[in-house]
């Protein structure tokens, strides 16, 4: 095992596992090891072992067009990026990305991997962190927006689906967006299990989406709550929008990246951030010779490297 890998922080990402299945982890990872070729077993082998176990091996012979790769590509940084810049400007507590790959694996054809936040924090979650991660979440229409302007594709439904969602809980269940009197509704512990069969419309109406044993005397709840989520969306969406389009060279940089590699780290997200500060010109992002490369972060490594080294014999002739 390499002496650069954190065990303790895929025990953390990887709630629920076992220790048996732990072990597992390790085992797929030393396999994965010994098929690369490595002495030991690195951070790397390891995230290849984790989606092997929870997206499934990787898929070959199935491969996007340079077209849908942009878009998944797009949209799958927007998310990312989304998260990093909120953490990065507001101080917001949403999980920071760990990896963004496109690569088809299992039923998926690209995939966002997070560090997963401590277990008091999904406990005791509050307004501005739900806010947060809501903005999160529309990261990847507003990504594909920026890009491609109202040319935007069914690569993001997923990610609007969670936060359509996630926004009709903000206002009902946990009432926490300009409180709403909500009647009619029996209390949770009043409720009985009741068998009422598959929903027969498309979307559900509020009395079958939460169980409810009887109709809410106020029958206008419904149209109520989704125009009130309507308007949550539009304020979060265009909140999103705006910030994404101050770091639209940023953005675009991850883009390429990932398109060239395949693959991209949190780490690399946001050396590229730091590298691209808001309202950088588009033109210098076009003027590189290769836009997709990393040159400079493989050079600031090197330069790590050395002064490591060379710290490290003068502590030894001393």
């Amino acid at each position: 095992m390499s002496e650069s890998v954190d065990l303790s922080s895929y025990a953390q990402n990887l709630p629920g596992w076992t220790g048996a299945k732990l072990a597992q982890l390790v085992q797929e990872a030393a396999l994965v090891a010994v098929r690369k070729g490595h002495e030991s077993i690195r951070q790397s082998d390891l995230d290849d072992a984790v989606d092997r176990l929870t997206v499934g091996p990787k898929r070959v012979g199935i491969e996007l067009g340079h077209q849908g790769q942009c878009r998944r590509a797009t949209t799958e940084v927007g998310v990312a990026i989304t998260s990093h810049l909120l953490r990065q400007y507001e101080n917001a507590e949403v999980e920071c990305c760990d990896r963004i790959s496109i690569i088809p694996r299992g039923q998926t054809l690209s995939q966002v991997v997070f560090h997963r936040l401590d277990d008091e924090s999904y406990m005791f979650e509050r307004r501005p962190q739900l806010l947060h991660r809501l903005q999160v979440l529309l990261g990847g229409r507003a990504a594909e927006e920026v890009i491609y302007g109202r040319d935007t594709s069914r690569a993001s439904v997923d990610y609007l689906a969670d936060a359509s969602w996630l926004a009709r809980k903000i206002l009902t269940i946990w009432n926490l967006e300009n409180p709403m009197v909500i009647h009619g509704e029996p209390p949770p512990w009043r409720k009985k299990v009741q068998f009422v069969g598959p929903r027969l419309d498309f979307e559900g109406s509020l009395y079958h989406d939460y169980d409810l044993i009887e109709p809410p005397v106020n029958f206008n709840l419904d149209d109520e709550v989704a125009k009130r989520t309507e308007e949550l969306i539009h304020n979060m969406y265009d909140k999103t929008l705006s910030l994404l389009k101050r770091h639209h060279a940023a953005l675009l940089k991850t883009v390429k990246v990932l398109l060239e590699r395949r693959e991209i780290s949190g780490e690399e997200i946001d050396f590229i951030l730091n590298k691209y500060p808001p309202q950088t010109p588009l033109k210098l992002l076009f003027e590189e010779e290769n836009p997709g490369s990393l040159k400079f972060l493989k050079q600031e490594q090197e330069r790590e490297l050395e002064y490591a080294l060379l710290t490290q014999s003068k502590g030894e002739t001393l």
